[in-house]
């Protein structure tokens, strides 16, 4: 059932927490090599120490073109190839259209989109070499819809990542690399908690806490679907369900 991970070398970024650092998990115990890819150092240690097999460290700032070039030339000199990229790394900013500002508008773009974009393209090169690969990129329910207010600058970033990807699967139609776009709804992660304007949200967040899927079981069906799954990936039956009825909504 899982063997499409077995022996895959998969890159997760945003590894040190949330999402990624459960998926890391996941993939590991179904026998991918996995490399975990984030800032802090100190954590990514604790979340490899949680995962099967010798998984790799790399703390990388993916805003920054040389920590991605070491990230990749990394990858490649300890395994050769690339199997999956998961660009999971993201931060919320909440706030109205007339509260955000221009520097936080372009630091939540540099981590949620252009990110996202130019780690596609470092492991572009080593995926057509082989003729084969799978790019999975996190955006969220909000990058199909509007979910929510005031997050309108971050629906523009994650709807940014579902149209890159729509664009880069018909791309690279015929050449055996494959794209997926994977679209959680609410997640009980620290996510809510370190975005930039996080502090105005914590009220909201917390009233509809016990209604979150857990990082855990959004991992399992991200890994599910790896490679397997269709370009829309909802991770849970309550992520489809919400986007069900928002769009029945819209």
């Amino acid at each position: 059932m899982h063997a499409q991970l077995d022996g895959q070398v998969v890159i997760v970024t945003g590894a040190s927490s949330g999402i990624g650092a459960a998926l890391a998990r996941v993939c590991s115990v179904r026998g991918a090599r996995v490399v975990l890819a984030a800032r802090r150092a100190d954590r990514l240690a604790e979340v490899a120490a949680l995962c099967e097999g010798e998984p790799d460290c790399v703390p990388c700032d993916v805003t920054r073109a040389e920590d991605r070039r070491c990230l990749v030339d990394a990858v490649l000199s300890r395994h050769g190839r690339i199997d999956v990229l998961v660009n999971n790394a993201g931060i919320a900013l909440y706030g109205s259209l007339e509260e955000t500002t221009e520097a936080g508008l372009r630091h939540m773009f540099e981590v949620n989109f252009f990110a996202v974009f130019l780690m596609a393209q470092a492991v572009l090169p080593a995926m057509r070499n082989v003729g084969g690969g799978t790019i999975v990129n996190v955006a969220s329910t909000g990058g199909l819809l509007a979910h929510t207010t005031a997050v309108s600058a971050y629906l523009a970033a994650k709807h940014a990542v579902v149209g890159m990807s729509r664009g880069l699967l018909r791309d690279l139609d015929g050449t055996g690399i494959s794209v997926q776009v994977v679209c959680p709804h609410l997640t009980d992660t620290d996510f809510f908690e370190v975005g930039i304007g996080a502090a105005r949200m914590s009220e909201a967040v917390q009233a509809v806490r016990g209604k979150m899927d857990t990082p855990e079981e959004v991992a399992e069906g991200i890994a599910n679907q790896i490679g397997a799954g269709p370009f829309v990936v909802f991770p849970t039956q309550r992520s489809e369900a919400a986007y069900t009825r928002l769009k029945e909504r819209s």
